[in-house]
């Protein structure tokens, strides 16, 4: 069986409030994952988060991106990279920052992680409307 290393291979693609990178391992540990946000208001813009993408089958310089997509289509964040991937057999981590994104309306968003223009991987974001609590009428 010959192997195929055309086409890079998703691992992981996360949405987390934080990542601590321990100093002495390397190891990472995601920290306040989500899929889902909610907001009062809209435009709505979150101060921080990052994504968090793993992926393997590649090899050599490879352009990497993490973009944000609405349902019309238009990116609302477009983040590239570059990496130089030594084996196809190599699973390299990428940590993106992501900082004032503002999220134009209510919605589901799609995060794609994209690898020398080829989709790999795709998670689906949703961005809700909070209703405010009810206001207390007056007490008897």
């Amino acid at each position: 069986m010959k192997d195929n290393f055309e086409t890079p291979v998703a691992l992981a693609l996360i949405a987390c409030d934080t990542i601590i990178t321990d100093a002495q391992t390397g190891k990472k540990t995601l920290v306040g994952l989500f899929n889902s946000i909610g907001a009062s208001n809209f435009p709505h813009v979150i101060p921080q988060f990052f994504v968090f993408a793993s992926m393997t089958n590649a090899e050599g310089e490879t352009e990497i991106r993490v973009r944000l997509q609405a349902g019309n289509g238009d990116a609302v964040c477009d983040m590239p990279g570059k990496v130089n991937i030594p084996t196809p057999l190599d699973s390299p981590e990428f940590i993106f920052n992501v900082q004032n994104l503002q999220i134009p309306a209510p919605g589901t968003y799609e995060l794609q992680l994209i690898a020398n223009d080829i989709p790999v991987a795709s998670r689906l974001l949703t961005f809700r409307q909070l209703q405010p609590p009810p206001a207390e009428g007056p007490k008897a």
